[in-house]
């Protein structure tokens, strides 16, 4: 019956206003209710791209809600000691602050962990804090990102460090 009634729906007679159909006045309301463009912030929505900064590497990103992501980067970090880094974050993203004529540019923040693998000395392991912009780039899979994230080192020892970039990514949908 549903098949029926939508193939029907667009069917009319060619003196009939088309806006005046059952089917056009459905369409009109799913157009409506969908965003133009390409919607990158959506539950399973997956971002791949580069990482340049300290660290600098690659950097994913997973929406698991329309202002809800976990974030990723595995990256060599150049800050003494130097090694390999994986980092991971729960991200909220606050869409209301900024408002663009075209594009979204939300704050986001969020807290995660960091694991440095280090080629002389002790590995390193800690809590992140994130904090950066996003612009969501309008029409596009493309997302760009300025952060800084100060990270409490909790082994081998106490210690405060930072972590700071920009990156690009690319959303698979």
């Amino acid at each position: 019956m549903g098949i029926a009634s939508v193939a029907g729906a667009g069917q009319g007679s060619s003196g009939d206003d088309s806006t005046n159909s059952p089917g056009a006045a459905a369409n009109q309301s799913i157009a409506a209710a969908a965003p133009s463009g390409t919607l990158i912030h959506q539950s399973g929505s997956f971002g791949l791209g580069p990482l340049f900064g300290e660290p600098t590497g690659l950097t994913g990103k997973l929406w698991l809600s329309d202002k809800n992501a976990v974030d990723m980067g595995a990256a060599w970090s150049f800050v003494e000691p130097q090694g390999f880094q994986l980092h991971g974050d729960f991200l909220f993203h606050k869409f209301d602050l900024f408002h663009l004529p075209k594009g979204e540019l939300p704050l986001y923040f969020g807290v995660g962990g960091r694991v440095k693998f280090v080629e002389h000395g002790d590995n390193r392991a800690g809590v992140r804090a994130p904090v950066g912009l996003s612009y969501l780039i309008p029409d596009s899979r493309f997302e760009v990102f300025a952060e800084v994230a100060p990270i409490l080192d909790l082994a081998p020892s106490t210690t405060l460090e930072w972590n700071g970039g920009v990156g690009l990514r690319f959303y698979f949908q």
